[in-house]
């Protein structure tokens, strides 16, 4: 008998799957903390501008051997030296920035002449504090005139103490902790900007290994950079000239910058939310655990099974909405669900189940439908390469895992393609939205459409953001930029190109809802200039309850109290957006003769807001809200729909 550590006397020998040496490049390396396999979209063309000391010189030329198209200016500012004027037309040209701050420019070489004493010591911090910050306020300027995205490196933490490994490790006096507070102001600091977002560097360094990247064990800890023969010259004349440095030592400085310019552009890829995962499906037997639970082959849960458990979890926080797609009884596994994953994962942790013996592509297009999601936005994860092929025959933009388990944590957690920028509200109640938005489905089918909606207690909330700075425009940010059905333009931004909205005139009208089955957060956002409706977005939760038609009730309601005569909305056709190309024709609109692209509207026609919703808006339009429908601090008026027309 063994126990549940041992083996057998005599394992069966299995034929082992070889490890492809593509795919051993593709996740080791520079690769391995940003995963290419979600990926769908190349990079386009980026043309960025670099601001720092000697670490970064080299940024310019390696980001073009990543990418051609990958282009940038270097500024060298190595000490308290004024930020160089760059015209507007340059900046413009500029999709981001990335800014490294030396070590020794706001350090300088006084740390080990300070006494021992923990006193001195935090003075010695907050003063560097102070140099860091005003350095910091010197080369951001691109960032706070414009709101360019903007990179802060972080500094790499010293291999070990200087003073020993015996000193106490998390205090002040330790060089480590010294530095790890450094860290800990700077991206506070960074914290504090629009549109700026702080590099860790120095877990960048560690993954690739501190003793082959930094140079802290032979040079001044204030250099702060990589190994190197920049000096190896000024030996030359000695008694017995060294070999050079990178023979000594098992350099990998060129993976280090490698590594460090990918982290960027995978964080530039998340805040540009290209090729965005939505959905993660996965099979169970095999996928989800280990054996099969209808056969009694369960194997261990300790190993990637927790491991992969807890990646679904993780997902579920980050608001992207988990489904079970397997080919098992469903009572069965209902029944032996607690025993099988021994509490580590919820059945109610899933969005949608699908257990059943149907076709799992048929399954998964039901479950894209049910949630008003494209193949495009979903990942499928199953151990058998047949489901796997005939999900990507029936179903050809989704992207699908599982050959190889031991990336699946990895690949899920780290790809860019599943990340946000910030989580919103509306991100971390995903999963519940959309099982009461089935629950509301169900309901719907058993009512005439009239009776449902009168039934459904709708409320709809609009408010107007004026500026970036604005507590709702994370959210309708994240809403621009995802939603693909009812999106009339297809245009996508960054934080800096809705500033130049902003700056140009524009107002970004946003709605928010709830019913009596849930609370559905900021679900619909417009930005409108004069009487041009020029990009109108509604998440497709929120479709087929006449949202859309009262959000353009009150627009037009607001610029005929403005004394317009004609409402204008403009409308591109997108490979996805079919569900919105009919909106503006069955509102009355017609299209100019002159451009195809825009549609008119008499302002002297009524246009009424739908009877079975009750609709809010802020009378102080112009303030921030703080938090959801109704209760953002500012008096709320309702507004009756007979009484909301043009």
């Amino acid at each position: 008998m063994t126990t549940p550590h041992s083996h057998p006397a005599n394992p069966p020998v299995a034929k082992l799957k070889a490890v492809d040496p593509a795919c051993f490049a593709r996740h080791n390396g520079s690769r391995y903390r940003t995963p290419v396999d979600l990926q769908v979209t190349p990079d386009a063309p980026r043309h960025f501008l670099v601001v720092g000391g000697c670490l970064a010189q080299p940024f310019t030329d390696i980001a073009a051997m990543i990418n051609p198209a990958f282009t940038g200016d270097f500024i060298l500012l190595n000490n308290f030296d004024e930020f160089p004027a760059i015209p507007p037309a340059q900046a413009a040209r500029y999709d981001f920035q990335i800014i490294h701050i030396p070590l020794r420019s706001i350090l300088g070489n006084a740390y080990f002449q300070l006494p021992d004493d923990t006193a001195r010591h935090e003075e010695f911090l907050r003063q560097t504090q102070e140099h860091l910050a005003r350095y910091l306020a010197n080369v951001v300027k691109l960032n706070v005139e414009r709101k360019l995205l903007t990179f802060v490196l972080g500094f790499m933490v010293p291999q070990q103490n200087p003073l020993g490994r015996f000193r106490a490790r998390y205090d002040v006096r330790n060089l480590l902790h010294f530095m790890e507070r450094l860290n800990m102001f700077l991206a506070g600091e960074v914290a504090r900007l629009e549109n700026a977002h702080f590099v860790d560097i120095d877990q960048v360094s560690s993954s690739i290994g501190k003793k082959a990247c930094q140079d802290d064990m032979v040079w001044s800890f204030t250099h702060g950079t990589t190994l190197s023969d920049g000096d190896h010259d000024l030996d030359l004349n000695r008694i017995e000239p060294p070999a050079p440095m990178q023979q000594h030592y098992s350099a990998r400085w060129l993976e280090f910058f490698e590594a460090l310019l990918h982290e960027i552009f995978a964080m530039h890829r998340t805040i540009l939310q290209q090729d965005t995962v939505k959905l993660v499906a996965v099979d169970l037997d095999d996928t989800l655990w280990r054996g099969v639970a209808a056969e009694g082959t369960l194997g261990a849960m300790e190993g990637w099974p927790m491991g992969f458990m807890e990646t679904l979890l993780l997902l579920k926080q980050r608001g992207i909405l988990l489904a079970i797609l397997s080919k098992n009884d469903e009572q069965f596994i209902r029944s032996k669900w607690k025993d099988i994953v021994q509490g580590q994962i919820a059945l109610s942790d899933f969005a949608v189940l699908k257990i059943n013996f149907r076709s799992k592509a048929k399954n998964l297009a039901e479950i894209l439908r049910e949630v008003n999601l494209r193949p495009q936005n979903a990942v499928m994860i199953d151990d058998n390469p047949v489901e796997r092929a005939a999900i990507q025959a029936g179903l050809p933009g989704v992207r699908v895992l599982g050959s190889e388990l031991y990336y699946l944590k990895r690949v899920l957690l780290w790809a860019p393609e599943t990340q946000q920028v910030k989580l919103t509200a509306e991100s971390g109640r995903k999963t519940e939205m959309v099982q009461a938005q089935l629950q509301r489905e169900s309901v719907r089918q058993q009512l005439s459409p009239t009776e449902f909606l009168q039934t459904l207690q709708l409320r709809v909330s609009i408010s107007v953001l004026g500026d970036t700075r604005n507590l709702q425009m994370s959210r309708a940010l994240e809403l621009l930029n995802k939603t693909n059905q009812f999106n009339t333009t297809g245009v996508r931004y960054t934080l800096e190109q809705c500033h130049q909205q902003f700056a140009a005139g524009r107002q970004l009208h946003v709605v928010q809802a709830e019913d009596r089955f849930t609370q559905y957060g900021l679900i619909g956002a417009a930005w409108v200039r004069e009487n041009c409706v020029e990009h109108f977005v509604m998440s497709c939760r929120a479709l087929g309850l006449g949202i859309e038609d009262a959000f353009l009730a009150w627009l037009a309601a607001r610029l005929a109290g403005q004394k317009a005569f004609t409402m204008l909305g403009q409308l591109r056709h997108t490979e996805a957006n079919l569900v919105c190309r009919e909106f503006y024709r069955r509102s009355g609109f017609i299209s100019s003769p002159a451009n195809p692209e825009l549609w008119m509207r008499p302002l002297a026609l009524p246009l009424r807001i739908p009877l079975h919703l009750t609709l809010a808006t802020s009378e102080d339009e112009s303030a921030p809200a703080s938090s959801g429908a109704g209760n953002s601090g500012t008096a709320v008026r309702s507004l009756r729909p007979d009484l909301v027309s043009t």
